[in-house]
């Protein structure tokens, strides 16, 4: 078999296979990946960087808020949108994982998946307002599920095709900084056109019609990144590991599949790591902007403040993380980030609530804006550290079981990811249900009264309350047992098995 060059094209006269046994592998996966490869592929985190960013910000307060739909019916329908579309990821990485086409394994799902994502995603912000609170709950469920399942069949065949273009365990490092770093400018375009431009008039963060507005504007940006991916994707598809058809019906063998990951141990440390991490971060950005409002009693204005540092903090963290990974192992840089993350988000609530902070606005905001950055910062070294991290285990699992799991262990990450999202959005309606949060506020939110004991409920559970679920994460991360040294013997000895196979 001919070996490809390194920038990802096949030889010249080499055949290319089409439903085949295998596809055309023996790409040479060690080394640097040219930069125009690494950012061509990176520009596909705008599309999950944007819809996320979209719904983690915005979406429970438009619904509730704004729509005036009960906070535990949008808990439910919102949190079990993602719960379903969580039991979907392990289908959709199995059949990718085994897909067979002239376009690659990971491509045709990027490209099927866009119609029906642009679509849902401005559906999801454009909730008519003449139907009942059944009905609302109902429509807003089908989107909520039509939507993450979407962005899942885009999502995950892309994480997996990133896992493929190198071996290299300090590229794959390079690789996640790239990705974050140009898809966080989708997260610097929500809150800037979302608190800059769209919803910067009177009715701040209450005006219904500038939704729609918004996500119609983000949506350029989202297809625009996705194409770019497509393209690269296309073009590195000869530098897949080899992998055997499967022989089995999907049906059939995704069972076998799954208790083959869960066999691995350090397959159920990064699954529950997250669940943990996620169930946090859930919560507390699920209630930030109730708590931004009604707890901090901050305007639009003062809100974008707050709030630019925050995405300023996860766009630091991408070359932030370059030197710490050359100083620190993978899982040292995840526990700094999951440490730092979760002491920045319960803070300011805390020291508010014990009565120590006594500020004008101006100083509120000044205390503010720094903690929010650095736990921004703190979130990004994380996800970024798991990004890395996942492909490194993928090598130990072929290590120890002899097959190739990319799609699947990214499925198993997303799995543990949206269901602990999802539970946050859960428990997030639930505390404004029993709380009592009004649901009728419309174009007056901002100006609503609340009780003080409500508001102070709703910060505890946002800030502090939240923080406590992370405590288990942190304990499990710090088991995490792949270091530089041992991936090195598990790629030596993968090299030769392949070698003396047949």
């Amino acid at each position: 078999m001919q070996l490809i060059d390194t920038d990802g094209a096949p030889p010249a006269g080499a055949l290319v296979p089409d439903q085949g046994p295998s596809v055309l592998t023996g790409s040479r996966r060690v080394g640097r990946l040219p930069l125009r490869r690494k950012a061509g592929y990176a520009a596909g985190q705008l599309v999950d960087l944007v819809v996320s960013s979209m719904l983690n910000i915005f979406v429970l307060f438009y619904v509730t808020a704004v729509c005036g739909l009960p906070g535990g019916l949008a808990g439910l329908a919102l949190g079990g949108g993602i719960v379903v579309d969580a039991v979907m990821d392990p289908l959709i990485g199995s059949l990718s994982d085994g897909w067979r086409s002239r376009f690659g394994r990971r491509v045709p799902f990027m490209v099927g998946a866009l119609v029906p994502l642009v679509l849902t995603f401005n559906l999801m912000f454009a909730l008519p307002s003449g139907l009942g609170q059944a009905a609302l709950f109902l429509w807003l469920m089908l989107l909520s599920v039509c939507l993450r399942i979407s962005l899942s069949m885009f999502h995950l065949p892309y994480q997996a095709l990133g896992a493929e273009l190198s071996d290299d365990y300090d590229e794959r490092s390079s690789i996640a900084v790239w990705r974050w770093g140009i898809g966080i400018t989708g997260t610097l375009a929500v809150v800037g056109l979302g608190y800059g431009v769209f919803l910067a008039g009177p009715a701040g963060v209450s005006n219904r019609a500038a939704y729609l507005s918004l996500t119609l504007t983000l949506s350029v940006l989202l297809l625009a990144g996705a194409l770019v991916a497509i393209r690269q994707g296309l073009a590195t598809r000869y530098m897949q590991h080899q992998t055997t058809a499967p022989t089995e019906a999907i049906h059939l063998r995704l069972y076998g599949e799954m208790r083959e990951m869960f066999r691995n141990r350090t397959f159920r440390i990064l699954f529950a790591a997250s669940l943990f991490f996620n169930i946090e971060l859930g919560v507390n950005q699920a209630l930030g902007l109730h708590v931004a409002t009604f707890f901090w009693g901050l305007s639009s204005k003062q809100m974008q403040i707050v709030f630019v540092p925050a995405v300023l903090g996860l766009a630091v963290g991408a070359p932030l993380a370059v030197p710490l990974w050359k100083r620190f192992e993978k899982r040292t840089v995840l526990l700094i980030g999951m440490i730092g993350m979760v002491t920045c988000h319960a803070l300011p609530v805390s020291l508010q609530l014990l009565g120590l902070l006594h500020l004008s606005k101006e100083g509120l905001i000044a205390v503010l804006s720094p903690l929010v950055f650095l736990g921004s910062l703190t979130m990004a070294l994380s996800l970024i550290a798991f990004l890395s991290i996942i492909p490194d285990a993928a090598d130990e699992h072929e290590h120890l079981f002899g097959t190739r799991r990319e799609g699947l262990y990214f499925a198993g990450w997303a799995f543990a990811t949206k269901a602990a999202t999802g539970g946050g959005v859960l428990i997030a309606g639930v505390v404004l249900q029993i709380l009592n949060f009004p649901a009728q506020m419309t174009e007056q939110a901002h100006a609503v009264v609340l009780p003080a004991r409500t508001i102070s409920w709703l910060a505890f559970a946002q800030g502090p309350g939240a923080a406590l679920l992370s405590i288990a994460g942190i304990a499990l991360a710090l088991r995490y047992p792949i270091n530089k040294q041992s991936h090195a013997r598990i790629i030596s000895d993968l090299t030769a098995r392949k070698r003396a196979a047949p």
